[in-house]
């Protein structure tokens, strides 16, 4: 009889091998790029939601708030600034990693509750600016 550990390795692998084929297969299915696009930005929010909340358990929920502001400056950079798309996007990143270090200077030392409400009230504050 096959262990759980061994099945769940083995549901894992088959798991991201479908992945693998569907990446594989989109663009020949006929998806739109800016939906495939999209799928893998969400993609990498959950994945970095996941690390946070898996491997420390810290629940924030300041990851939109991050995500948003780059969005927010890479497109004003990109359409009021004049930049090409590829810096505003770098600079887009640096942004959100500056707002990042910002309110992880504030909410670092917390935990549990303390820290969600904390990184809840700054997503509101970015969210309403």
């Amino acid at each position: 009889m096959n262990s759980p550990v061994a099945n769940t390795e083995r549901l894992g692998r088959i798991v991201w091998l479908v992945v693998l084929a569907l990446l594989l297969a989109a663009p020949f299915l006929g998806l739109y790029p800016i939906f495939v696009m999209k799928a893998m930005c969400f993609a990498i929010f959950a994945c970095a939601f996941n690390l946070l909340l898996g491997f420390t358990g810290l629940l924030s929920f300041g990851h939109a708030a991050y995500f948003g502001a780059a969005a927010y400056a890479t497109g004003w950079l990109v359409r009021s600034a004049g930049l090409p798309p590829e810096l505003g996007i770098l600079a887009g990143t640096f942004f959100a990693g500056v707002l990042g270090l910002g309110v992880g200077l504030l909410a670092i030392r917390r935990q549990g509750i303390y820290f969600a409400m904390i990184t809840l009230a700054l997503a509101q504050m970015i969210y309403f600016v």
